[in-house]
């Protein structure tokens, strides 16, 4: 639909008359394509179809690593449904990077992060609902100062001082996750201590990561880009 003017689809589920879908991308090769990911078999499909994986943290980077390398094994024989293979695995967390480990803590503690994971719950309806997790309109309650302790030192949490939360992040590196996505408004965070907090983990944290200036999917796209003769070259 993207790329061809004049497209029609006859399957199995729906068919689809000859249309010219519109808006078109403007750059060129088309953004990059990503799909959400929670079963092992969503993974395998999304390397398989060369997609990004985006998936939900709910556990730690422990748990995601099989997941992580299932995806990594099956993307080296991709397949892409699109003009380039976005190889990019992006798991979703929430984040509180204060100079005062203390403060960081007493804020995720009190910023409704029980009420959001329900929803999040209340959402996937589709999915079997995990033991433990109440049937709504009932929430999961906030963590307990224990609890947060033991989620912040497994990584499930990037939460604490810049020096915890890069621990947190080489857990997620170190299972082969590419990107993480911080829900910092995901939640009854202040604005202004959202705020603090990116720029301090901005400043701290990312550099230690972050080494190269080009994300990784622009290198993809500018190698699709010369393969097919470079026309309207604007990557953004």
């Amino acid at each position: 639909m993207w790329r061809e003017t004049k497209y029609r689809y006859d399957g199995k589920y729906f068919s689809m008359p000859e249309r010219n879908v519109l808006p078109k991308p403007y750059s060129q090769p088309h953004p990059p394509l990503w799909v959400a990911c929670g079963s092992p078999s969503t993974f395998e499909k999304a390397a398989r179809l060369g997609l990004g994986a985006l998936c939900f943290s709910l556990g730690s980077p422990k748990d995601f690593a099989p997941l992580i390398k299932l995806y990594k094994d099956n993307i080296k024989h991709a397949e892409p449904v699109g003009a380039y293979v976005n190889d990019n695995v992006a798991c979703v967390t929430q984040l509180v990077c204060l100079e005062d480990r203390q403060r960081a803590r007493e804020v995720a503690l009190t910023m409704g992060s029980g009420y959001h994971t329900s929803l999040v719950f209340r959402y996937l309806d589709t999915f079997p609902r995990p033991a433990g997790v109440p049937e709504w309109p009932a929430l999961i309650p906030d963590p307990t100062p224990q609890q947060l302790e033991e989620r912040i030192a497994s990584g499930q949490r990037i939460v604490g001082d810049p020096d915890e939360c890069a621990k947190a992040v080489q857990q997620y590196a170190d299972v082969g996750c590419d990107q993480i996505i911080f829900g910092v408004l995901a939640s009854t965070l202040p604005q202004d201590l959202a705020l603090q907090s990116v720029e301090l983990f901005g400043r701290e944290v990312q550099p230690r990561f972050d080494k190269d200036p080009l994300h990784s999917t622009t290198r993809y796209r500018q190698a699709a880009l010369a393969k097919s003769g470079g026309a309207r070259a604007a990557i953004t």
